[in-house]
């Protein structure tokens, strides 16, 4: 059986990927910012819980990491927003 995902957590994947996107093919770290904004938000405003400490990384090195290393902060999150996806269905 295939582990259904929530349309909110599908939407904030959906933003993590475009947050991914803007740091490593256009290193447009502003709108990386202002994405990031946006998704929590919209998380919060669903009661969708995220991991703020990991939110709160992502802000505190984008302006001076690499963007391997935002990308990587990136793709952790998406991992706890499928696990807490998955905890919430079943």
């Amino acid at each position: 059986m295939a582990d259904k995902i929530s349309p909110v957590a599908t939407s904030i994947l959906t933003l993590l990927n475009n947050i991914d996107e803007l740091i490593v093919q256009s290193n447009d770290r502003q709108n990386a910012r202002d994405v990031m904004t946006a998704l929590t938000v919209y998380a919060n405003s669903k009661n969708y819980p995220l991991p703020n400490g990991k939110i709160d990384n992502f802000h505190a090195v984008l302006l001076d990491a690499r963007p391997q290393t935002i990308s990587f902060i990136v793709k952790d999150i998406a991992s706890d927003v499928i696990k807490n996806s998955r905890r919430k269905d079943s």
